[in-house]
């Protein structure tokens, strides 16, 4: 259905901290489940939790009007002047338009939705690009330099937003660390 998902188990937390997910479905009732729900609204506030027991076909009804809700409710996201229309698939970097490829729209939104969060090539890959394209080599080098051209270069483009850890991954920051927000 063009949706990554990730198996948890018990451990969804710790997995919902990594992925930062649009949606939780939990398969059954876990242990302490008041405490783990109490730990996810920490690491991911206001996510749908699902609550699914067999019917496949419903669940993924569900899920997806779960995902669409969620798109209602924040259709923008800002981080420092760097601000992102999701509905409208429009960007703007001090209020200057930025034209994206779908693509690259996909992967500033990724980066967009996890600011100052170091997100592994791995990680970029299984979320924008999906399952399997693991094996198709430089890929998010190619579009993170896209990306930094479209946003980080030019005149009245400020400070570069998008920084790349060495051995870790890239990160998203306003250049005013007090300027993030969602």
């Amino acid at each position: 259905r063009g949706w990554c998902v990730v198996s948890a188990g018990v451990e969804f937390v710790a997995v919902a901290r990594e992925f930062r997910p649009d949606v939780v479905v939990l398969h059954g009732i876990p242990a302490d489940l008041r405490g783990r729900l109490a730990q996810l609204e920490e690491v991911v506030p206001e996510v749908p939790v699902l609550f699914v027991s067999g019917d496949v076909a419903r669940a993924v009804a569900r899920v997806r009007a779960l995902v669409e809700s969620a798109g209602e409710r924040a259709p923008h996201l800002a981080v420092g002047d760097l601000v992102m229309d999701e509905e409208g698939r429009e960007v703007t970097r001090g209020g200057v338009p930025v034209r994206l490829t779908a693509t690259e729209f996909e992967l500033l939104r990724y980066l967009m939705r996890n600011p100052r969060r170091v997100l592994s090539k791995a990680q970029i890959l299984e979320r924008v690009w999906g399952a399997g394209a693991g094996a198709r080599g430089n890929l998010v080098e190619l579009y993170i330099s896209y990306l930094r051209r479209k946003i980080d270069v030019g005149a009245g483009r400020g400070m570069p937003m998008i920084h790349t850890r060495r051995g870790a991954g890239y990160v998203l920051k306003a250049a005013d660390p007090g300027a993030d927000a969602r």
